[in-house]
């Protein structure tokens, strides 16, 4: 114990060990003596050591999280539902970001490792049997979401495939025959984590297969804009612009608006993942929704069954639907 609990101990008139059961309410003590106790120790202020508490325990109540950044409105959203829900389970939350670096991701899940967390939520930039390897000898519960990493590590995640393929389909159902397809992520296929864009890709694909007829563009590169502009000039099939985050949609929409190209009457635009920045936007952007919320809770109820050693399901999706805005 601390040199305040010894403090305690002398000012009571009791033993260190008397002290100890009434600072963490456990029986063998005096009603009177413990009440004592507990009024000596809020008039000094005491605080338990918590690495102590902790190593004796054996747990600290606390989380690790690992993302990416919070550059795109959809994180601090999924931070904020990991956080309440932690808080809310009695955890305290411990953020990192690595900026999609390989590396500092591992630096990362060690740094929340030497800090005893009990657990860890990842969205991992890597991948491969030596990131499950390295994942393993962490000796730490851990739950992943947005890219999936193992089969084996519980995963919480939207149906990507899936609803991409929603999405063509409502497209088509509109009426519109040409699909420029933007996912500029993809420029890295093979080279880090790509498992939520590569899923969504995959989607298309099956979608356009599916639907004869409907004429594709597809953008998989930074230097979309430019390539956009050359695509609305060319033929005049009715196009509609699919992009595999609101992020990028919303670059698009602001460079449609600075070239007075209309939306939806010039071109349709469709985004993916209802970020809370949507409700700002006009016009309002059609797009493919599920709960960042659900995403988050779901993800620290599975780490904390996990913490506690019970069995949890290694796949758990959201739902999605479709947001039929007024931008197609």
């Amino acid at each position: 114990m601390s040199k305040t609990s010894q403090q305690i101990a002398e000012i009571c008139g009791v033993s260190r060990g008397t002290v100890d059961r009434a600072l963490n309410n456990r029986p063998g003590i005096n009603p009177e003596t413990k009440e004592k106790i507990l009024q000596v120790a809020e008039q000094l202020g005491y605080r338990p050591h918590f690495l102590a508490q902790s190593l004796v325990k054996g747990s600290t109540r606390s989380i690790g999280a690992v993302l990416f950044d919070i550059n795109n409105r959809l994180f601090p959203q999924l931070v904020n539902a990991i956080e309440t829900r932690a808080s809310e389970l009695g955890y305290f939350l411990y953020l990192t970001l690595t900026n999609k670096d390989p590396e500092k991701e591992k630096d990362c899940l060690q740094h929340l490792v030497d800090r005893k967390v009990d657990g860890i939520l990842l969205l991992s930039v890597n991948k491969g049997e030596a990131f499950e390897q390295f994942l393993g000898k962490l000796n730490v519960p851990v739950v992943t979401f947005g890219n999936l990493v193992s089969d084996g590590i519980p995963f919480v995640w939207v149906d990507d495939r899936a609803a991409i393929r929603d999405a063509v389909r409502h497209l088509a159902a509109q009426g519109y025959e040409e699909i420029i397809y933007l996912s500029p992520p993809m420029a890295l296929a093979g080279k880090t984590n790509l498992y939520a864009v590569e899923q969504r890709y995959l989607g298309f694909e099956e979608a356009i297969a599916e639907t004869p007829g409907l004429l594709t563009d597809i953008v998989l590169h930074k230097g979309y804009l430019e390539e956009i502009d050359a695509l609305l000039r060319r033929g005049d099939k009715k196009k509609v612009i699919l992009c595999t985050s609101d992020k990028y949609a919303l670059k698009v929409l602001l460079h449609l608006k600075q070239k007075e190209i209309r939306i939806p009457q010039d071109v349709g635009l469709m985004g993916f993942d209802n970020i809370d920045t949507l409700a700002y936007i006009s016009p309002a952007l059609s797009t493919i929704a599920y709960s960042s919320d659900d995403v988050g809770t779901q993800a620290v109820d599975l780490l904390v069954d996990r913490i506690a050693g019970r069995d949890v399901p290694m796949r758990t999706t959201i739902p999605h639907r479709i947001v039929q805005g007024e931008s197609i």
